[in-house]
């Protein structure tokens, strides 16, 4: 029915049926094995001749560099800047300037990291004529977060700095999450109807273990400092679901998702135009549907699919599953995470066995994950849950159809466990170790192969 703004406002009973289309629309004849998308962000940093790092790469300069190597953007800069490739790729910006390269989904995660490979080098390429380098790392350990401004003043993400600053202040969670943070996000397929639920409860059930092994944000007393800081943002939005902590024989994956962001705060508010204002902390999306608003009247269904799009759990359903708990990476190691979840949730077998292995930790995963955060692989618990998860999984791999997995793929797996999880450590661990040394060693560490620098 229409509100006094004259919009066809949304009710209750329409929340439920639009968050299934939005968000779960399983079919029964979707493949078993699905495709595979990844996005991989990265702080553009320059290097000083020793090495160390000279400062983030200003906004301005990475575009214009951008725009000579892919073509200019939209010529309204008002806009999120965004380079649509021809093969389907995107590169953008986040706020602080951090870089993304986002695939379209393929067939193979073979093709997805071939692409990513491409991808990056490129982009590290063009860094490297700025004198700079891509840092593949969670947080950004060279700057402060408060030398870091926000660099993008689109609508959405001033909205979102002035109501996350309400929540825990300029230098706080949200700017943190925002300017000093860089993940890499792995997007599988739901699946048929018969397997998406388990797939949704195994991909949340993993995401401490995800946080642990593949840690690259060290604090002084944690490992997985972006995981701390998103986890701090806000407890309405980038949570696990009550639901699905709650488990049960009558799981409802669309239940717990429209419970989840019914509850969730009201993050921004669009206004006509390209306006928009921020929230109230402790205003939710229910409280709108029932009460409506003094200005922008009562929400419509377009209003509650943009507030989706400011929902971070670790696991984001989109119509596919975006599993957001890995770091960032350096280049070597990026295809680790995608080689273990895909064998994962697309092997019924590793699926249903990793789930009877973590189940029990179903009600404590909020726990479990600021554990994982703060000690990674290096408690006892946590390390032989990740141990016999990741074997799980990379069995599952081995099943896959062949040419799924490039020849190394594999490979590059095992020898990452050897290097780290079987041993208690994470890449945290090495990157705390090259700081020790100097902010050079570290920053080498983490940087995209290029010619002027060499990986220690």
């Amino acid at each position: 029915m229409p509100d006094p703004t004259g919009r066809t406002a949304l009710t209750s009973d329409d929340v439920e049926p639009l968050i299934a289309a939005l968000c779960w629309p399983v079919r029964p004849d979707a493949a078993a094995v699905g495709a595979v998308g990844i996005e991989v962000e990265s702080f553009p940093v320059r290097v000083a001749l020793d090495g160390a790092s000279a400062g983030r790469v200003p906004l301005a300069d990475a575009a214009a560099a951008l725009d000579e190597r892919f073509g200019p953007t939209a010529p309204d800069r008002g806009l999120l800047p965004c380079w649509s490739l021809p093969d389907g790729a995107s590169v953008t910006f986040e706020p602080g300037g951090q870089l993304e390269y986002a695939t379209p989904p393929h067939a193979t995660a073979a093709a997805a990291l071939h692409d990513v490979e491409r991808g990056v080098a490129a982009l590290a390429g063009v860094a490297a004529q700025r004198g700079a380098v891509l840092a593949g790392t969670g947080i950004d350990v060279w700057h402060e977060v408060s030398d870091v401004p926000q660099q993008i003043a689109v609508p959405r993400y001033q909205a979102m700095a002035a109501y996350f600053a309400a929540r825990g202040g300029d230098t706080g969670p949200g700017a943190v999450m925002m300017r000093h943070t860089c993940a890499i996000q792995v997007n599988l397929d739901l699946g048929p109807a018969a397997v998406a639920r388990e797939r949704l409860i195994v991909a949340n059930l993993v995401a401490p273990l995800l946080v642990a092994t593949f840690a690259t944000s060290p604090l002084p007393n944690a490992v997985c400092g972006r995981f701390l800081a998103w986890d701090a943002l806000d407890p309405t939005r980038a949570r696990f679901a009550a639901g699905l902590l709650a488990g049960g024989n009558d799981d409802d994956p669309v239940g717990w998702l429209a419970a989840a962001a019914l509850d969730a705060d009201v993050l921004l508010f669009r206004a006509p135009g390209r306006a928009m204002t921020p929230g109230r902390p402790g205003f939710a999306f229910r409280d709108w549907l029932r009460d409506g608003h003094p200005v922008h009247g009562r929400p419509t269904a377009d209003d509650l699919a943009y507030h989706l799009s400011t929902l971070w759990p670790e696991v984001r359903v989109r119509g596919f599953l975006e599993l957001r708990s890995v770091d960032a990476l350096p280049a070597r190691w990026r295809g680790v995470p995608v080689v273990l979840l895909a064998g994962l949730l697309y092997d019924d077998r590793a699926r249903a066995a990793v789930r009877a292995v973590l189940e029990r930790h179903r009600g404590v995963l909020p726990q479990l994950a600021r554990r994982a955060a703060v000690t990674g692989v290096a408690e006892p618990e946590v390390c032989a849950l990740a141990v016999e998860t990741w074997s799980l999984a990379l069995a599952g791999a081995r099943r896959l159809p062949p040419g799924y997995f490039r020849g190394g793929d594999l490979v590059a797996v095992e020898a990452f466990l050897d290097r780290f999880t079987l041993q208690g450590r994470c890449p945290a661990d090495e990157l705390r170790e090259r700081l020790a040394v100097s902010p050079a060693t570290a920053l080498a560490w983490a940087a995209d192969p290029v010619d002027t620098l060499t990986a220690v």
